[in-house]
């Protein structure tokens, strides 16, 4: 998958994303609350919410990794 496709189902607030990195349960659930998404990520058993759909794929939250370095080698589930 490629960073842009990645970047489009998280945006478009209709998918979770689900993945296991360096032994952790991970992923990004999306939610819309007066037509004004948010993004919670989770990191085994830590969380961070966003706001922003770039900062959500930047941050390198996944134990010092970012979606966009991660996206590469990971498989991502979408649900």
């Amino acid at each position: 998958m490629k960073n842009v496709a990645l970047k489009q189902i998280i945006a478009d607030c209709c998918n979770d994303i689900t993945f296991s990195y360096n032994g952790k349960d991970s992923g990004v659930t999306a939610m819309v609350k007066n037509y004004v998404p948010t993004f919670q990520a989770w990191h085994g058993d830590d969380t961070k919410i966003y706001g922003n759909v770039d900062d959500v794929m930047k941050d390198r939250f996944y134990s010092g990794k970012s979606l966009e370095d991660l996206v590469h080698m990971i498989d991502i589930n979408i649900v």
